[in-house]
């Protein structure tokens, strides 16, 4: 079996560059430098994340008590635990929340639970194509379908490695779509630039396995 559409690890090494030229957020470092048990902080942690990723749940103070009293008991782990939560959360705010649930469990208790959005699954699919699981629980689906391309294309890179290609190649393939698509406000000005002069950027163009391209 192979990918749809390849993926290399010189992707993922653009892809660690461009991490590290200052896209995680300082605040969320310091958060958990500050709180680093799982238990701790958890409505502050969730208020949080929910301004800085504007995922806009109105009711997040609920949400985040919600997140405290479900984690002290729960026994669950891995991609079983962000259903749990999902499931919890949807009884507050009767909406599936699986991005902030994510984030939250990628960023707060488990590193290794990969950050599911539209874009990471756009890409994730984008390369499988026929390979994908069909599990129809959303975020088991797409654990496994991450520990599918994993193996396929032979990867050797962290979660956030791929978090970050996902995250990143995903907007750019649907904002090459419909340019009027509403992307990020900061990968905008950087995907302009790739479009006008591709030497500009030359991570950019290596995380999007476009270094050929002229």
């Amino acid at each position: 079996m192979t990918l749809a559409v390849p993926l290399l690890n010189s992707q993922l090494e653009a892809a660690s560059r461009f991490w590290s030229e200052g896209w995680e957020s300082k605040e969320l470092v310091q958060l958990k430098q500050a709180f680093p048990n799982p238990l701790e902080a958890i409505k502050l942690k969730a208020v949080v994340l929910n301004v800085l990723y504007g995922t806009n749940i109105m009711a997040i103070l609920r949400v985040g008590q919600c997140l405290e009293e479900k984690l002290k008991v729960s026994n669950a782990t891995g991609p079983d635990l962000v259903e749990e939560l999902v499931a919890e959360i949807a009884a507050v705010t009767k909406r599936r929340h699986y991005s902030f649930v994510a984030k939250f469990a990628h960023f707060f208790i488990d590193p290794d639970l990969p950050i599911l959005d539209q874009y990471a699954e756009y890409m994730v699919q984008r390369h499988l194509g026929a390979a994908q699981s069909k599990n129809p629980k959303r975020y088991l689906k797409f654990a496994a379908d991450i520990e599918k391309l994993k193996e396929l294309a032979g990867l050797s890179c962290d979660c956030t490695q791929l978090d970050t290609y996902l995250w990143i190649a995903g907007e750019y393939w649907c904002w090459k779509g419909n340019p009027k698509l509403k992307i990020s406000t900061d990968l905008n000005p950087l995907f302009q630039r790739l479009q006008e002069d591709p030497a500009s950027e030359p991570t950019l163009r290596d995380l999007l396995g476009l270094a050929d391209s002229k």
